[in-house]
């Protein structure tokens, strides 16, 4: 088994944590009365986690196949549009509660926006360095 084994299992398990962190956030006293839930955000991080499980399982039983590169390159771009729609999704909330809206329960709610928003980055980073690196030695 290669590098790429370990780091596309991490990849899956930081984007379903980042799946899981946005959900929750959705759910907390703020965002659902201004936001809600983004079923795209939830599709893209789901989706992108599914064909990293995917990629592995392919990849452990058939080996390196060529077809498989573009899988990577979908889970890049699946993350990256999620990433972004968090971030957009949640930017004008950060700038009401910093400015007006500024009490103890919004900014425990802000606080997970933000953490959400910085393990769906990690995600992205691990997806993009996982892309490098092949789920098994040839």
């Amino acid at each position: 088994m290669g590098a790429g084994l370990v780091l596309s299992v991490i990849t899956v398990l930081v984007t379903v944590a980042g799946l899981v962190l946005y959900m929750m956030n959705c759910k907390t006293n703020y965002f659902v009365k201004t936001t809600g839930t983004d079923n795209t955000i939830v599709a893209c991080l789901a989706v992108a986690a599914i064909l990293e499980i995917v990629m592995i399982i392919v990849s452990v039983k058939m080996g390196a196949k060529p077809v498989l590169d573009i899988i990577p390159v979908a889970c890049g771009v699946l993350t990256a549009y999620a990433l972004i729609a968090f971030v957009g999704s949640r930017i004008a909330a950060i700038g009401s509660i910093m400015t007006f809206e500024n009490n103890a329960q919004n900014m425990a709610d802000l606080k997970g926006a933000i953490i959400g928003m910085i393990v769906c980055a990690v995600a992205l980073i691990f997806t993009i360095i996982s892309s490098f690196f092949k789920v098994v030695k040839d």
